[in-house]
C-alpha cells in the first residue's frame, strides 16, 4: 500500500539563501521530515542549478 503525506509548501525564492536557519520554516520542516522518513541526516541542500548553490545544514 502506498502512503501519501502532504506537507506545507513555500512560495518565497530561496536561491539567495546561504544559511539553513534562513530558509522558510516550511522548507526546514520538509527537510526534517525527509530525514525522519529515510533515517539519514541531510547535510547539503541544493537551492539552485550551480555547483555552489548549496546550503550546509
Amino acid at each position: 500500500m502506498v502512503e501519501y503525506e502532504v506537507l506545507p509548501g513555500w512560495k518565497s525564492d530561496i536561491s539567495s539563501v546561504r544559511n539553513y536557519s534562513d530558509l522558510p520554516k516550511a522548507a526546514q520542516q520538509y527537510v526534517e521530515r525527509i530525514e525522519e522518513l529515510v533515517g539519514v541526516p541531510i547535510h547539503y541542500i541544493g537551492i539552485g542549478p550551480g555547483r555552489d548553490a548549496l546550503i550546509y545544514k
